[in-house]
C-alpha cells in the first residue's frame, strides 16, 4: 500500500478531530501533499470505521491511483489551495461549531486573543459558494492569500500547514478564538488588538523559539 504511515496518520488525526469536536458525523475532510501526490479522505465515509486503506491516494490531474472510495466532495477545494500556494503540505477542512457560527456574522474573525499570528493574523470569510463546486475553491483561495486559515460563509473553516499536525493544532486553536469572540459579543463591546501590537506579538514570539532553539542545543 503506498504511504501507508502517511495514511494512518490522516485516520488518526480525523479521530482527533472527532474528539475535540471539530466534526460531527462524515463531515470534514483531511489532505497531505507529498510531491506529485495527494492523500485525502474519502466522501461520506464513516470516521468510527475508516481504516488507512480508505484514504485516498490521487494524482496531479486527479486521477485515483489508489483507494476504491469516492474521493471528497472538496478535492477541487484542497488541489487549488496547493497549487495557490507551495508551502502549503497539510489541509484540514472541518464544519465545526464556532468558526461557523462566526462565519455567519462578520466577514472577518478579529484579533481578539494575540495567538490568531498563529493563524496568520485576523481570519477572512470567503463568501458563500456551494459546497464542492469550483467557485467555493476560487473563493477560498482569494481570501486565505499568505495566511493560515479562512472561514468559510455559513459552511465552515480550513487550516493549512507544512504538516497535518500544525494543521489540526491551528483547527483547534481557531475553533477556540471563534468561541471567545463569540462570548466577547454576547458579554458586552469587546476589544482587539492592532495591527502594530499583534507585529510585536510576532516578534515576541520569534523570540522565544530561538531562545529555545539555543537551549536545546546547548543541552
Amino acid at each position: 500500500m503506498l504511504y501507508q504511515s502517511e495514511r494512518k496518520l490522516i485516520v488518526t488525526i480525523l479521530k482527533k478531530m472527532v474528539d475535540v469536536g471539530l466534526v460531527i458525523n462524515t463531515s470534514g475532510n483531511v489532505s497531505i501533499k507529498i510531491n506529485d501526490y495527494f492523500l485525502i479522505t474519502p466522501s461520506g465515509a464513516s470516521y468510527d470505521n475508516l481504516s488507512p486503506a480508505d484514504i485516498l491516494v490521487m494524482d496531479h490531474n486527479k486521477q485515483i491511483i489508489e483507494g476504491k472510495l469516492l474521493p471528497s466532495s472538496e478535492t477541487d477545494l484542497h488541489y487549488s489551495l496547493y497549487e495557490n500556494r507551495s508551502d502549503i503540505k497539510a489541509i484540514v477542512h472541518t464544519h465545526s461549531l464556532y468558526a461557523t457560527a462566526v462565519s455567519s456574522i462578520t466577514d472577518e474573525l478579529p484579533a481578539i486573543h494575540y495567538q490568531i499570528i498563529d493563524l496568520g493574523g485576523p481570519v477572512p470569510v470567503a463568501p458563500y459558494e456551494t459546497f464542492g463546486s469550483p467557485e467555493l475553491a476560487a473563493a477560498v483561495v482569494d481570501k486565505i492569500a499568505d495566511k493560515n486559515a479562512v472561514l468559510m460563509q455559513n459552511h465552515g473553516a480550513v487550516t493549512v500547514g507544512d504538516n497535518l499536525d500544525i494543521a489540526l493544532q491551528r483547527s483547534i486553536l481557531l475553533e477556540w478564538i471563534a468561541s471567545l469572540y463569540l462570548i466577547s459579543l454576547h458579554s458586552g463591546q469587546p476589544s482587539f488588538i492592532d495591527n502594530k501590537k499583534l507585529k510585536n506579538a510576532v516578534e515576541q514570539k520569534q523570540k522565544y523559539l530561538t531562545l529555545r532553539q539555543d537551549k536545546k542545543k546547548q543541552s
